[in-house]
């Protein structure tokens, strides 16, 4: 059994360095022997062999990272714990990489713990993207937006975008689901008078028309929500949630023709896959094809 173990370790160790390149064309063996792996993992055992056999510290992490990629995380996470005691310098990008990957995994206590120690070794590089996880990934409004000012304060005559949003859309958000909702407005107008003025109304980020829509639409002014629903559907090549709650939004204004033309419309866009989402998480607002179907029955 010893024999196997060494002789599997090996393949394994070696495959993790090498197999990397094919993987891609080879996805069912490298699944094979990950499964395989995984039912005798022994972190420390794996991290000695390597290091016997002139890998690297920073070689066996690539190992780990590897691992937790291919959704191996309990294993490829101890591995990983293992090099950064050994290593003389752990670098925010290290940490980084560390809690993107546990975030994309669903083990969100490990993800945090890495970001914390990543912002406070480089928070001018980190901060933005912890804001914009603290707000998709946590739903910590407060403290999301607490790190997006920050971040805004440390750059001040940038023009901010964590992780290609900018930064006044996501404290938007922030408001916006904190239900403060003329904060929130004030944030998207300077995000779409940003884009309108570098880009053009026609190529601004449309989804700033939708959220200016509902937050008009939570505050009651239907008259403006009905523009900003409007100038969504417009901008936008694929309008599903602009037009469901413009559709809701004429239903209550007892408009029950412009209602159902609206939402018949976000049904077609939906059935032919077009909607607002995100394979990791659920978005502010997102409409299913349930719901529009619901109103469509409610009279």
């Amino acid at each position: 059994m010893k024999y196997f173990l060494n002789k599997y370790i090996i393949v394994i160790a070696v495959g993790f360095m090498q197999i990397a390149v094919v993987a891609q064309s080879d996805t069912l063996t490298l699944n094979y022997k990950l499964e395989r792996y995984l039912k005798i993992c022994d972190p420390q055992r794996l991290y000695d062999f390597l290091n016997e056999t002139n890998y690297t510290t920073k070689d066996i992490l690539s190992v780990g990272k590897y691992m937790s990629y291919h959704s191996h995380d309990a294993c490829g996470n101890a591995l990983q714990k293992i090099c950064f005691t050994k290593m003389d310098t752990i670098s925010a990008g290290d940490y980084h990489e560390y809690s993107v990957q546990n975030t994309k995994n669903g083990n969100y206590a490990e993800a945090f713990d890495a970001l914390e120690k990543a912002v406070v070794l480089e928070a001018q590089d980190i901060e933005g993207y912890y804001g914009w996880v603290l707000l998709y990934y946590y739903r910590d409004y407060e403290r999301s937006l607490k790190h997006l000012d920050h971040y805004d304060q440390l750059k001040p005559n940038e023009m901010k975008a964590p992780v290609g949003e900018n930064i006044h859309f996501l404290k938007g958000l922030c408001y916006y689901q904190m239900r403060d909702f003329n904060k929130a407005i004030s944030e998207f107008t300077l995000n779409l008078s940003f884009e309108t003025e570098k880009f053009g109304i026609e190529n601004a980020n449309a989804y700033i028309f939708f959220y200016l829509g509902r937050c008009y639409d939570q505050l009651g002014d239907l008259r403006k929500a009905s523009s900003y629903y409007e100038k969504a559907i417009r901008y936008t090549l694929f309008p599903t949630e602009a037009h469901y709650y413009l559709g809701l939004l004429s239903r209550q204004e007892k408009k029950f023709s412009i209602a159902r033309k609206h939402l018949e419309a976000s049904l077609s866009l939906i059935k032919s896959g077009y909607k607002q989402q995100d394979i990791y998480v659920e978005l502010f607002d997102e409409v299913y094809q349930s719901q529009i179907e619901e109103a469509l029955i409610i009279k």
